[in-house]
């Protein structure tokens, strides 16, 4: 099996030491490197391209979501485990619904933090046993809310897409080549189905489930590779 290269993220250079030393110690795990802060973290990401990043979610120039949206426009293929000092943080329910995969706490076991990485090299997803009931919880929500996506048509979903990209109805109108009228007609249909008060909801819905983290391409090809409804 290949070795699993690792980018350690965290503001505390004895913290990154000590998860160097455990780290190095295993035959299947490499470190690529490490980061003191977010923005140093996506450069070395670019560079290294490593199979895991293992970061800190207090980390300076790190804003929580908007840092794993920064990182999801990163090249690499890289799967994120997040450490907290935290045992309830609320951002993990987040997190998880911005595709990290890896949960533990600053107080978790080298078992526990050797786990995290190799499954998320895998792809599965690993959570510390004193945070898993609010990770796992966030989950189930989030799949019980893409299944909501189900009761939109075609055009009512690139639509939602368009406006968690920020667009305004007039300019889904422009991309979509509709008169901003139908837009706006749309709109409603969409927050009476899904059962949101107004636009902002229904970016954040998704945002939440991960819809709006598609890539344009990957948008025509869930909509049915350009047919429009």
């Amino acid at each position: 099996m290949d070795q699993i290269s690792v980018l350690i993220a965290d503001s505390q250079r004895l913290f990154r030491d000590g998860i160097r030393k455990i780290l190095e110690t295993e035959s299947d795990i490499v470190v690529a490197g490490e980061a003191g802060d977010g923005e140093e973290a996506i450069a070395l990401l670019n560079e290294k391209g490593p199979d895991v990043l293992l970061f800190d979610v207090s980390m300076p120039r790190a804003e929580g979501i908007q840092f794993i949206r920064d990182l999801g426009n990163c090249p690499s293929k890289t799967r994120y485990v997040a450490v907290s000092s935290l045992e309830h943080d609320e951002c993990f329910p987040a997190l998880s619904a911005s595709g990290v995969l890896g949960f533990v706490l600053k107080s978790s076991s080298k078992l526990e933090l050797l786990s995290a990485i190799r499954s998320a090299a895998r792809g599965q997803p690993y959570v510390d046993p004193k945070a898993a009931a609010r990770v796992f919880s966030a989950m189930s929500r989030r799949r019980d809310e893409s299944d909501q996506l189900c009761y939109l048509t075609p055009r009512e979903k690139e639509i939602l897409y368009w406006l968690s990209q920020g667009l305004s109805n007039a300019e889904v109108a422009d991309r979509m080549v509709l008169s901003e009228k139908t837009v706006k007609n749309h709109v409603s249909h969409v927050l009476k189905k899904l059962d949101l008060r107004d636009r902002t909801q229904a970016a954040i819905l998704a945002w939440r489930i991960g819809f709006a983290k598609l890539s344009p391409e990957a948008l025509d090809q869930v909509l049915g590779n350009g047919v429009r409804q």
